[in-house]
């Protein structure tokens, strides 16, 4: 009998093995790029603080301080930040190592535009048209940007092939 039990615990072992190891590297195949996206979003936002501190830096110093129109100071604060983004995202975020630098900047560049456009357009809604304060539609064009730009950093200029 102890025979018998032996052999019903080996094909039982081989079967739960042979089940298992499809379903693992499947999870490997799923979760890992899920981890990978979420690791990625973590560094996104730990390390972006840095250009959105240049940003409202930038923003705050050429708007009130400086006395340039808002459109004018978001454009300025705008072209210093994505600079400073481009590199940080290439080499913290992403640790995105190709030949094809200025080509990265390029589509890095072009997707900001879209972001910009969108952010340029609440902060004109919620200060010309709303009345709201620069710092709360500042705020709120920030947060639409960033989501969009992570996006389109991950999916689009970082990607890899």
């Amino acid at each position: 009998m102890s025979k018998l039990n032996s052999v019903n615990i080996d094909q039982t072992e081989e079967t739960a093995t042979e089940i298992l190891e499809p379903v693992a590297e499947l999870d490997k195949q799923i979760v890992s790029p899920v981890k990978e996206t979420r690791n990625q979003a973590i560094r996104y936002i730990l390390w972006g603080l840095i250009s959105v501190a240049v940003n409202f830096a930038t923003f705050y110093t050429t708007y009130h301080l400086i006395g340039l129109e808002y459109q004018v100071a978001n454009i300025v604060s705008w072209v210093i930040a994505v600079q400073v983004a481009f590199w940080v995202d290439r080499l913290k975020v992403f640790d995105h190592h190709s030949n094809h630098v200025y080509r990265e900047m390029g589509k890095f560049y072009g997707t900001r535009v879209v972001t910009y456009v969108v952010e340029a357009i609440i902060l004109w809604l919620l200060m010309s048209v709303l009345g709201s304060s620069a710092v709360l539609a500042k705020v709120l064009g920030q947060a639409g940007a960033i989501i969009g730009n992570f996006l389109f950093s991950k999916l689009y200029v970082f990607r890899n092939k």
